[in-house]
């Protein structure tokens, strides 16, 4: 099987496309991420959430363990016209290869929710997270007062509890 760096995830408005350390080292300097993707980053980057300690988080993850790179993802918005625009992230919060149960996370530009965008990348990254053993479930975490994020998760079929 090839890893996740080799194979983007494609939807229909969207490209699914691995972090690469490249990437992070040009979100933390904050020049460079959209020479670094291929792809435009509009102003109001970056997403809720998605903050210094979280890119930390990732380069520590990748330092420790190289085969978690390929595991985040950032979305893509595909244009009819070059370069896609850099509208969010999803992607799993560990390497599944040897975990029973996956938690996903997910972080969208405000200018671009509300669209589907996050419902769209979910139902293809789910999917493919199952296609690694062991997997047999996906999780998610979000706060209770994100009524929209509590939305998304039921339209891909999460249970909440």
């Amino acid at each position: 099987m090839a890893s996740p760096q080799e194979n983007p995830i494609e939807t229909p408005r969207l490209l699914l496309l691995s972090v690469t350390e490249a990437a992070l080292e040009a979100d933390r300097a904050g020049q460079g991420l959209g020479d670094a993707l291929g792809a435009t980053v509009p102003s109001t980057w970056p997403p809720q959430f998605w903050d210094q300690k979280a890119i930390d988080y990732l380069q520590r993850r990748i330092q420790q363990s190289p085969h978690y790179l390929g595991w985040c993802r950032y979305i893509a918005l595909k244009q009819p016209t070059a370069p896609p625009v850099l509208i969010g992230g999803c992607g799993c919060t560990q390497s599944p290869e040897t975990l029973e149960e996956v938690e996903i996370g997910y972080s969208m530009l405000r200018e671009f929710r509300r669209q589907g965008y996050v419902t769209e990348a979910l139902n293809a990254l789910v999917p493919w997270v199952f296609t690694h053993s062991p997997v047999y479930s996906v999780c998610a975490q979000t706060y209770p007062h994100l009524a929209a994020s509590i939305g998304v998760l039921r339209k891909c079929g999460f249970i909440l509890d």
